[in-house]
């Protein structure tokens, strides 16, 4: 057999719910840098955004989604490559579909089989599942079309193209983000691919909305089970790549079991596309987990503020690591023009904190504004009387913190940033309407130690974080000499157990390698702290589980369940 060769480019693009206009340009633009391709391919969605959620029951989404395929199809009546996009289809129902595209013409649709209803998945309340399978044959090469979930199915879509005769898998995605997924996904696809004898094309969304970050890293893996090419993280990007189709029959036609197995069709839907251009593969490399984090948060603040037309952000300053982070990041996304520091101490605040606020906003560029609360909080006491000092004393201060950030948000036109991590909103060690407000909480689905973790690998090459707020014991700084590890165990020991109950859903009496007590006391404050967590902003999800849309869990409940 001579040499087959498909040209594909998966346009890895960053789209906006709803909004049709930006889309659908930015589709545009990737077509015409990608004319040298016989197929073009496109994220879940990318038409629409993902995910539209219960907008997706508005007559106007409807009508400017249909509007907008039109004309894209339209468009497509001069390119002369296959076109593969998602979007809403309805028909009766409300499918999450693609269409392929041709010269003006759809040579078919795909609706999405398999719909995920679990974690931040809740695809079963919009859409219809699909019941069809579609293969093209473009230069007598069969492609297969696919969405997202349909590929974790071991003898879904994929396996029945494949079995039809199909070389090449189509595999349109919006798969968000988390901590250590790409590596389990990469080698998922590699199985994929190597069981069907096939080249898997997995084209992913990028971006942020609301909650979900979506890394791109799209893959195409050869029929060996190897990557052949892989698009940039976190990043908008067009990735060409040649398919050398004589791999797959090679590997089909010395593999008996195949040919037990495979039953080629003839397909109703071919055409023919003169390509003449080869292009050299390329495979980004993979990112440290300290460079995932940070690339995922500062996406996710980036594309918080712009999609919805804000610049500048403010955030309370305290001398310590979180806020530190914060303000790094926030800096990293916006802009250090963009990015307000304010520091309000009391007399409970150690001059030093003060000096390494100061230091770090020197280190940034940032201008840091500094008003002490603590004639405010002397009005508080003197009105309200109470004479003793306890722990509404200490969440006062948090809570006029909170006022004062949100009043000059308001006179600037900002977004407060939340500096809280997932620690401390895990067990309640958190002021709620005090440090916890904000607009964006940026580290929520960081645990302590991965701010240090962070933190240390900033400042690798240079000191941008003083050293003084990495290595000082930290401390919420609201009464005489705290120390978090008054109340808390060391964040080593309690980042483990928090791991444990909430990212593996272990029951308390499963996690054995810790003192029994300190394992009741983490999971009865993780249990009471619900009702603080239902009122948290929003922030990235980082991690499989995050507290947010994918968290559910009653606040009245016997604690003992």
């Amino acid at each position: 057999m001579s040499s087959k060769i498909l040209n594909v480019s998966l346009c890895q693009i960053n789209t906006t719910v709803g909004a049709f206009e930006k889309n659908f340009e930015k589709i545009c633009d990737f077509i015409s840098k990608a004319k040298n391709s016989h197929i073009i391919v496109f994220p879940e969605l990318s038409l629409c955004g993902y995910m539209p959620q219960d907008i997706i029951y508005s007559s106007k989404f409807l009508d400017l989604n249909k509007r907008y395929f039109e004309k894209l199809k339209e468009y497509s009546k001069n390119i002369d490559s296959v076109i593969v996009v998602g979007f809403v289809r309805e028909e009766k129902a409300i499918y999450n579909s693609l269409g392929v595209l041709f010269k003006g013409e759809v040579l078919g649709f795909y609706d999405k089989r398999f719909l995920p209803n679990y974690n931040v998945f809740d695809e079963k309340r919009y859409f219809k599942s699909g019941e069809k399978d579609l293969t093209i044959d473009i230069n007598d090469i069969r492609c297969g079309f696919s969405i997202c979930e349909d590929i974790w199915y071991p003898d879904g879509t994929e396996r029945q193209d494949a079995l039809k005769g199909a070389e090449v898998l189509i595999n349109i995605n919006a798969s968000p983000y988390a901590l250590k997924k790409q590596d389990f996904k990469e080698n998922f696809l590699k199985a994929r691919a190597s069981d069907n004898l096939c080249f898997l094309v997995y084209t992913n969304l990028v971006g942020a909305n609301d909650e979900l970050v979506f890394n791109g890293e799209s893959l195409v893996i050869g029929p060996k089970g190897d990557t052949i090419a892989k698009a940039k993280a976190f990043e908008e990007d067009i990735l060409h790549v040649s398919l050398d189709i004589k791999e797959v029959f090679t590997k089909r036609r010395t593999d008996l079991r195949w040919q037990e197995v495979c039953r080629p069709i003839n397909s109703n839907i071919s055409i023919n596309i003169s390509k003449n251009q080869r292009y050299d593969n390329t495979i980004h490399l993979s990112l440290s987990k300290e460079e995932e984090l940070i690339k995922a948060i500062t996406l996710s603040i980036k594309d918080f503020f712009e999609k919805q037309g804000f610049s500048k952000a403010i955030l309370g300053l305290s001398g310590g690591i979180d806020s530190a982070l914060v303000l790094y990041l926030a800096v990293l996304a916006l802009g250090k023009e963009n990015v307000k520091a304010v520091y309000m101490p009391t007399v409970f605040n150690k001059e030093e904190s003060y000096k390494d606020a100061k230091a770090l906003c020197e280190n940034l560029g940032v201008e840091l504004s500094v008003f002490p609360i603590e004639d405010i909080r002397n009005i508080y006491n003197k009105t309200l009387s109470y004479g003793n000092f306890d722990i509404a004393d200490e969440n006062l201060q948090a809570r006029i913190r909170a006022n004062i950030l949100f009043y000059i948000s308001n006179k600037e036109n900002r977004i407060v940033l939340s500096t809280s991590n997932k620690s401390e909103s895990a067990v309640g060690y958190t002021t709620i309407y005090g440090d916890m407000a904000g607009g964006f909480s940026p580290i929520k689905d960081l645990y302590k130690t991965e701010v240090y973790e962070i933190a240390y690998f900033i400042n690798k090459d240079k000191e941008i974080i003083p050293k003084n707020i990495i290595e000082r014991p930290p401390s919420a700084e609201l009464k005489p000499n705290q120390k978090d590890q008054d109340t808390l165990p060391p964040y080593d020991v309690l980042d483990k157990i928090l791991w444990l109950l909430i990212e593996e859903c272990k029951d308390k009496e499963d996690i054995t390698e810790f003192d029994k007590e300190i394992v009741e006391k983490v999971y009865d404050m993780l249990l009471k702290a619900e009702y603080k967590r239902k009122q948290a902003p929003i922030g990235p999800k980082l991690h499989e589980r995050a507290f947010g849309i994918g968290w559910r869990y009653p606040i009245v409940r016997d604690k003992n369940i």
